[in-house]
């Protein structure tokens, strides 16, 4: 059942049993879509590459994608406790010593890549996430030379005949944290190694290096990729303010990244040849979002100028009507949807917070869920409405999770039409911001 270093590239059937619960969980966590992996080479040798903003999530990202077993490597200090070590080998997990742990630790590196290249030989697909670390900025760092040094090296042991395939992947988040957000996991063109063989025999830093720089350039074509610092922020909202220009359906993937894609291009030209008016409108942005800020309104609510109010007493009725099951869903979820949120309260790094979150609801489900069960049958007897009665539980909570999302967005039209019938100062001003924020959609785009 288990799994050992020594075997880490053959079937597990411990590990496929585990990960198909994992992976029906993290696709209600985030609703995952992925986009061009049937363009995969099936019989090559592979190397999946991806970006890496959200800790542990981009990993499951890929599993929950992949029609393989792939082996993934992540830095060696995670592997200091025998325990965790168990865990992480368990899971296909291969250690990467760096100078950071000890110049005597690197010989260790040498049985690794040793077992790199029985995964490689088996097909697997290896996954490495190049850039080292993670950051949460949408924005790809200067990877690390071990993916090239990997690639190119393992292919020299083989006589340069293992034909690896680098494959570019992106993970584009809606959000890192909240349960229920997008994510697209875009698989990109391969890249062969062997087009690298040359130079790496000539010189073989400048082989590794240009190998590096192909993996970068092409990562950043299947993601979003902010690059300017002054303007990060600016860029990064503006790229949610002008996509209802674009006639793309927001959570349409991959229309949705193509089109944030052209709205960042296009605001990086404008920043270069109009740079006064970059900052102008930079200032403009920032208090726009002051202000949102203030009346703890989101984006979306801003893009009409009012809501109609039949429309609003309509879709009050009918929640009204539902409000019974989201209350039974309420009552009977309550702690399991808000127990991993309040362990994870002193937790520093945000992007750490999915992670946790996911896995604690991973093992806190099914145990809440079969205690239910349990008294339930003591009370009801274990007969078809018992069964009913457990079905319901994950049904009616994720109805009411939903629920409360709609119920908060009906309130904030609710609460933006007060505002502004009220001629509200700051009101008026937000919505001026809007309409003088939106003007410059023709001339950027």
């Amino acid at each position: 059942m288990g799994t050992n270093r020594n075997t880490i590239e053959k079937f597990s059937i411990g590990h496929f049993l585990l990960r198909a619960y994992v992976d029906f969980i993290f696709k209600f966590f985030f609703r995952t879509k992925s986009y061009n992996y049937k363009n995969i080479p099936k019989d090559d040798v592979i190397i999946f590459a991806a970006n890496h903003q959200n800790t542990l999530i981009d990993a499951l990202a890929i599993l929950a994608t992949v029609n393989r077993q792939p082996v993934f490597m992540a830095r060696a200090d995670i592997f200091n406790k025998k325990t965790i070590s168990n865990i992480l080998t368990f899971f296909k997990i291969l250690p990467i010593y760096r100078i950071r742990d000890g110049k005597e630790s690197l010989r260790n590196n040498d049985a690794i890549f040793l077992k790199t290249i029985d995964v490689l030989k088996n097909k697997n697909g290896l996954v490495i996430l190049p850039e080292g670390s993670h950051l949460g900025m949408r924005r790809l760092r200067t990877l690390k030379k071990g993916i090239s040094r990997i690639a190119l090296q393992a292919e020299e042991s083989n006589d340069f005949k293992l034909n690896i395939k680098i494959i570019p992947v992106g993970l584009d988040y809606s959000n890192y944290i909240n349960f229920g957000s997008r994510l697209l996991v875009y698989f990109g063109e391969a890249i062969s190694v062997s087009d690298y063989y040359d130079a790496y025999k000539e010189n073989t830093p400048r082989g590794m290096n240009l190998l590096r720089e192909r993996i970068e350039s092409d990562l950043k074509k299947y993601m979003i990729h902010i690059e300017s610092d002054e303007y990060y922020n600016m860029i990064d909202f503006l790229r949610a303010f002008f996509l209802p220009e674009m006639n793309v359906k927001k959570g349409k993937q991959p229309e949705q990244l193509f089109a944030e894609q052209k709205i960042i291009e296009s605001l990086n030209r404008f920043i270069i040849d109009k740079p006064d008016e970059a900052k102008i409108l930079n200032e403009m942005v920032n208090s726009f979002k002051l202000l949102l800020q203030k009346f703890n309104l989101r984006l979306w609510v801003t893009h009409k100028p009012n809501y109609n109010v039949f429309g609003i007493i309509l879709q009050s009725l009918i929640m009204l009507i539902l409000s019974p099951i989201f209350l039974y869903g309420l009552l009977l979820n309550y702690l399991p949807f808000n127990l991993p949120v309040w362990l994870t309260k002193k937790i520093k790094d945000p992007q750490f917070l999915s992670s946790f979150r996911l896995v604690i609801a991973i093992i806190l489900f099914p145990v809440y869920y079969l205690i239910l069960a349990i008294i339930s049958g003591f009370f009801i007897g274990h007969g078809w409405t018992n069964l009913a009665f457990v079905i319901s539980l994950p049904v009616t909570g994720l109805f009411g999770f939903y629920y409360y999302i709609k119920l908060k967005k009906l309130w904030a039209r609710i609460r933006y039409n007060y505002l502004s019938w009220r001629k509200n100062t700051d009101m008026e001003k937000l919505k001026f911001l809007y309409q003088e924020i939106k003007a410059y959609n023709k001339e950027i785009i």
